[in-house]
């Protein structure tokens, strides 16, 4: 007599989403923003959480890395408000900066973007954007499951490979 076997299967969640945040870093003002995110359910676009974390640019990478992980957990599903403003200076990491403009702050502060590389969310991929002197992306990847210390370390890295020249 033959007994089938029987294989169990996780519950897949409702909607599958790939986490991710925002690190904004300037030299100039000596602070390091990290924005977590929403994801809107409906149009499937992703926008910034009002609420972001400030930490000084001379923080230990122990501390940045445990920041990123933190916001990264953030990361939630949740309809737009359509009272919230949807102009650029509606957004937290603006307005938590020491900038009096949005293109000052463009300009001052260079932009990592911390996500995950698939739904699970088990490796994250680190990507510089919008290199400013030749426009040259950076791209890395490391285990979710690091240690705080290298996560800040590997995103500090990229931050000062990106700082070449700025005018």
């Amino acid at each position: 007599m033959k007994i089938k076997s029987i294989t169990f299967k996780p519950p897949e969640p409702k909607l599958k989403v790939i986490k991710h945040v925002f690190v904004y870093i300037s030299e100039k003002n000596s602070q390091i923003i990290v924005t977590p995110f929403y994801k809107e359910p409906n149009q499937g676009y992703n926008y910034s959480q009002e609420k972001c974390e400030v930490l000084q640019l001379g923080s230990s990478h122990e501390l940045i890395g445990e920041a990123i992980k933190r916001n990264i957990q953030k990361f939630d599903i949740k309809e737009y408000d359509s009272n919230r403003s949807s102009k650029k200076d509606g957004y937290g990491a603006f307005h938590l900066s020491k900038e009096k403009s949005i293109r000052s702050f463009e300009k001052n502060y260079t932009l990592i973007d911390v996500s995950g590389l698939t739904d699970r969310n088990n490796t994250f991929r680190i990507e510089t954007r919008l290199g400013y002197v030749n426009k040259l992306e950076i791209t890395s990847k490391i285990s979710a499951h690091c240690d705080n210390a290298e996560l800040g370390k590997l995103v500090m890295r990229m931050f000062k490979s990106e700082i070449i020249e700025r005018k």
